[in-house]
């Protein structure tokens, strides 16, 4: 009976794995990286980092497994809204159009030891996702940019010691891109450029765990680097070959460096009511130094070349709040904040992010119920009002204003 109760959940888990990794996952983010893997660590910010209190620490810091014990699995999805204002050269003021975005997350730990454990995460790292009315005044720079990413992230974990733990992992970053603008043509005539690419990239992940008492934890992590050059193609609408206004469909690549990212953080359990953790994450946003566009027939000449986006950003802190009250044995509490730094220095700004420095206040809650776990989060996103000079990225002086993000996320989990 008890195998039998065992197989019927680990088919419901994974049906519902199956249909949420179906779903397309983009978003509006801190630089575009992403940090909603889970419905409990969203709702207290994400700080998670140094505790392993369900699957989703494949994710926030694989070292910490070993707190796990026999197999558990999860799955969700985290629905973002990302809207925002942009005057461009002066213009009437434009709002991007509202879309829904919905990154996955799935995981999966087996404890296979004592002293070892095995974990496999797919969840998403990285995001954009802005658009804007066809006729905006910014569209010869842009109207839409998406990025799409999901990590295949397996990882092992050995406990060193009873109360250090070391994990590491490898990862396949599978990623598209979808970016749209209008080019001039012949007595002012517009072309719709379409450039669509896709690609995977490799890397890894290094994680500690500690517990130092009962009380207090602590967690460390780093992703490594990682290089992509995704391939597609560039299509015009209508093509045009009219020096020099030569718009024609070939074939294309996109290349950059996703950076690396180092998080610590500490958790303090005064008893076993309340939870509380702090973290602090520093991306490396200095190796994204340029985005660099290869193509076949370059837009303008026909002819092979490339034209390279300088970037030059900047190396950021993020700091996340969390706390967690087990209100009963079945329900728990949980809010957080987190206050992130923008990576794009002044004078490299452009409208496929319209952001600044921001701010997340979230809330959410748990529920247990025998084997599975089901828990809600809500995240609010704001950032800061923006003016910027003009520069070859813009159309003309702009200014990003009540630039803001409406997040829900739902996970479910599973005890075996």
């Amino acid at each position: 009976m008890k195998t039998a109760r065992a197989k019927a959940r680990l088919s419901i888990c994974v049906a519902a794995l199956a249909t949420l990794l179906c779903l397309p996952g983009a978003a509006l983010a801190g630089g575009f990286a992403l940090y909603e893997y889970g419905a409990r660590a969203n709702a207290m910010g994400g700080a998670v980092i140094a505790e392993g209190a369900d699957a989703s620490t494949v994710a926030y810091n694989p070292a910490a497994m070993t707190q796990l014990k026999g197999t558990q699995v999860m799955a969700g999805v985290t629905v973002i809204t990302p809207v925002a204002n942009v005057r461009a050269g002066g213009q009437p003021e434009a709002t991007t159009v509202t879309n829904y975005f919905f990154p996955p997350h799935a995981f999966l730990v087996h404890q296979a030891s004592d002293k070892a454990w095995f974990g496999i995460g797919v969840f998403s790292r990285f995001g954009v996702g802005t658009q804007y009315p066809d006729n905006w005044p910014g569209r010869s720079k842009t109207y839409l940019a998406t990025l799409e990413s999901y990590s295949i992230n397996p990882n092992l974990a050995f406990k060193l010691t009873d109360d250090l733990s070391f994990a590491f992992g490898v990862e396949a970053l599978v990623s598209s891109a979808d970016l749209r603008k209008k080019l001039t043509g012949p007595g002012g005539t517009e072309h719709d450029m379409q450039m669509k690419v896709d690609g995977i990239g490799f890397g890894y992940n290094l994680a500690l765990h500690y517990n130092f008492n009962p009380q207090w934890s602590a967690g460390l992590t780093y992703h490594s680097t990682q290089n992509h050059v995704d391939k597609g193609h560039a299509r015009y609408t209508p093509e045009i070959n009219a020096a020099p206004f030569i718009y024609l469909d070939a074939p294309m690549s996109m290349s950059l460096t996703l950076p690396a990212s180092y998080t610590l953080g500490v958790a303090y359990k005064p008893n076993s009511t309340w939870k509380f953790e702090a973290d602090a994450i520093y991306t490396q946003w200095q190796d994204y130094e340029k985005l660099t566009y290869s193509y076949d027939k370059k837009p303008g000449t026909g002819t092979a070349g490339d034209v390279v986006s300088d970037k030059n950003w900047r190396n950021v802190w993020r700091f996340q709040l969390g706390g967690e009250y087990k209100a009963t044995d079945w329900l728990a509490l949980r809010a957080g904040f987190v206050w992130d730094q923008d990576p794009i220095r002044e004078g490299f700004e452009d409208y496929m992010l319209p952001s600044s420095d921001r701010k997340i206040y979230s809330a959410g809650v748990g529920i247990e119920q025998g084997a599975f776990t089901y828990d809600f989060s809500l995240m609010y996103l704001m950032n800061n009002h923006r003016s910027i000079d003009s520069t070859t990225n813009i159309a003309g002086a702009s200014e990003f204003s009540d630039s803001r993000a409406y997040m829900g996320s739902f996970s479910i989990g599973c005890k075996f």
